[in-house]
């Protein structure tokens, strides 16, 4: 093989694919001495798997000041029961959720009359026909007992009004279920 600047020991040159520079002797490392072998540091063996690395190997924690902090968790606030209550009630009467959804919070004369005004407003039901119902404005009026008494305008469609008139009492541990802390119940409701 005849020697070319490429090939020769020692010399700096580019290396083809597939091919290995040659390695460098002590003989050549002393005919060229500014080509002489850099000792290389042996390689720590991988670790065993399963194994944890020793204590102290593990990488640093990272500290970097631009790291965008860890976001707490979004726990949505609970409705407060006269906006709670009405949803309920017009989703109810508008079809879209069954009557015995409201089992438990409505009392019994109330659940009867909620029968009734279900009956009665079928009309309802048509209007929203692929269309979503929602709640105006709502208004609270608080009673001297602790009860609340409240007036929701509703939309059935976009030129259709209607009316819900409904009263919620707070009930205690042994009233069984209710909405939220004070388990507000429905104990009269009215349509228009």
């Amino acid at each position: 093989m005849r020697s070319t600047p490429s090939n020769r020991p020692g010399a700096r040159g580019t290396v083809r694919p597939g091919h290995a520079r040659p390695a460098v002797t002590r003989q050549d490392a002393r005919a060229t001495p500014h080509a002489a072998p850099h000792p290389v540091a042996p390689r720590p063996a991988p670790p065993h798997p399963g194994r944890r690395p020793a204590a102290g190997t593990a990488p640093p924690r990272r500290t970097d000041p631009r790291r965008p902090a860890t976001r707490p968790r979004y726990v949505p606030r609970a409705l407060p029961p006269h906006l709670w209550f009405a949803g309920r009630l017009l989703d109810v009467l508008t079809g879209r959720r069954p009557l015995t959804s409201l089992a438990g919070r409505v009392r019994d004369e109330a659940y009867q009359r909620l029968w009734m005004l279900h009956a009665e407003r079928a009309d309802w039901r048509r209007r929203v026909h692929g269309r979503t119902p929602y709640v105006c404005r709502c208004r609270v009026f608080a009673t001297a007992n602790g009860a609340l008494e409240v007036t929701a305008v509703v939309a059935l469609d976009d030129d259709v009004i209607r009316a819900i008139a409904f009263r919620l009492e707070p009930g205690t541990a042994d009233s069984g279920p209710g909405y939220g802390r004070a388990r507000w119940r429905c104990t009269d409701v009215a349509a228009r």
